[in-house]
């Protein structure tokens, strides 16, 4: 029988969070059904113009006792990227022009018929901020504008003095402001305004503030187009962002229906885009952002339910099916 082979391509192993990484559990997963993983950085990546795809210098993964922490990397060997059935792009942002070079190059694979998940085209057209606005049914009311005036009109009609305000290329809370009328004169939300926008030359999202977010931020993480883990990220005291990285706490969570409903409508509809891993958040029954760059799966401490080989049977489903 033929091996699987895998590519995930990935931020440098010593920079990332193995306590929270779900790229590595994936990687191990797959080797667990017996695929073979290798891996590489975006700036292991290059194309020669006289080959049909682009080649990385990859790396083999072996995972000792199936432990992501005992891993063990063979030395470099450029591979040619059309060589492999599937390639996990899971580089994290910032999502910036290094990032979108990358998913040229990968596309020159997905043209030979390789699966790229999330697929090149998708990751260029669906920002992660912007990616709501397909689904305007699902959202709270969003602007996206450079001009402080719109901003500000949002700000006092539709967000009635209390909105959030996001740069639309950073990530993990980063730049995410709130603008409160009672906190703040009008003065300084047109300063606010004015030095977010480079006085109106950067975009930035505004949407009404839901207080909810102190009850917590729902996380729920999709793989071809089918819900896998639902956790509540708690933000600690009064803080609004639910960032693990500014300390939110997770919780279980018990999905409602419509809930249930609404994240399986959208990761179906974004699956026939090519978007097969998905991390939804959701507040207040809305969806707040739909990160397709490197989601990641999060569950709570006292949940030890094996997500990752379900993750795994799934993928294998699926390249199965198209051999």
């Amino acid at each position: 029988m033929q091996k699987i082979h895998h590519l995930f391509v990935i931020d440098p192993i010593s920079s990332l969070n193995i306590k929270l990484d779900s790229s590595l559990r994936i990687a191990c997963a797959l080797t667990k059904l017996g695929h073979e993983v290798a891996v590489c950085t975006p700036q292991d990546i290059s194309w020669l113009s006289q080959d049909g795809s682009a080649s990385c210098l990859a790396q083999s993964a072996v995972f000792k006792n199936s432990d992501i922490q005992d891993l063990s990397l063979s030395e470099p060997k450029l591979t040619a990227l059309d060589t492999f059935h599937a390639i996990h792009m899971r580089k994290d942002p910032p999502y910036d022009l290094a990032y979108i070079t990358c998913t040229w190059l990968l596309e020159s694979a997905a043209r030979k018929g390789v699966k790229v998940w999330n697929a090149p085209q998708a990751l260029r057209d669906f920002n992660e901020k912007l990616g709501i606005f397909h689904f305007p049914e699902y959202i709270h009311p969003a602007l996206v504008s450079t001009q402080p005036h719109q901003l500000k009109d949002f700000f006092l009609h539709k967000a009635h003095g209390d909105a959030i305000l996001k740069p639309l290329t950073l990530f993990g809370g980063r730049g995410v402001l709130r603008l409160n009328n009672q906190d703040m004169t009008p003065s300084q939300i047109d300063q606010i305004l004015a030095e977010e926008t480079q006085h109106g030359q950067e975009h930035r999202l505004i949407q009404p503030f839901d207080k909810s977010i102190f009850d917590g931020e729902v996380r729920v993480f999709t793989a071809g187009g089918e819900a896998i883990a639902w956790c509540l990220k708690k933000p600690q005291g009064q803080n609004f962002l639910a960032n693990t990285r500014s300390g939110a706490t997770l919780e279980a969570y018990t999905p409602s229906s419509d809930e249930q409903n609404m994240v399986q409508d959208i990761a179906n509809r974004l699956l026939k885009k090519g978007v097969f891993f998905i991390g939804f958040d959701i507040i207040g029954g809305k969806v707040s952002e739909i990160n397709i760059t490197s989601p990641r799966l999060l569950h709570s401490p006292e949940d030890t339910h094996d997500y990752y080989s379900k993750i795994a049977a799934i993928i294998a489903k699926n390249l199965e099916s198209n051999q």
